[in-house]
């Protein structure tokens, strides 16, 4: 009876002590979190000269930034994070006149 509950405490101090190892380790995986507009090569190939704010909403979506004191530029940036480590930034202007699109710039940083 004393040899089992021997056996019993030092299999459950081993338990333990993995896991108080495990948790100090500071190499465990980190999902991958992609922030902000999510922009595809297959978007941007649609986006054209002369296309309208509406049109180009249903084909970019919402923009991440909208200057409050110029109507005529959006601003979509994309972030992806793995963890605390900043990996890729995107971030495409485009700009109106008036109610059609003039141009449009893409930036990675």
């Amino acid at each position: 009876m004393l040899k089992s509950r021997c056996e019993n405490l030092y299999l459950l101090s081993t338990i333990i002590t993995i896991f108080f190892l495990n948790s100090c380790a500071s190499n465990f995986y980190q999902v991958p979190v992609a922030q902000g507009n999510i922009i595809s090569a297959s978007m941007l190939a649609k986006l054209e000269v002369g296309l309208t704010k509406a049109q180009v909403r249903y084909i970019m979506g919402t923009p991440s930034i909208k200057d409050p004191f110029n109507k005529n530029r959006w601003d979509y940036i994309g972030f992806e994070f793995i963890g605390e480590n900043k990996r890729a930034v995107v971030h495409h202007t485009i700009i109106f006149e008036g109610n059609k699109l003039v141009t449009f710039v893409s930036k990675n940083r």
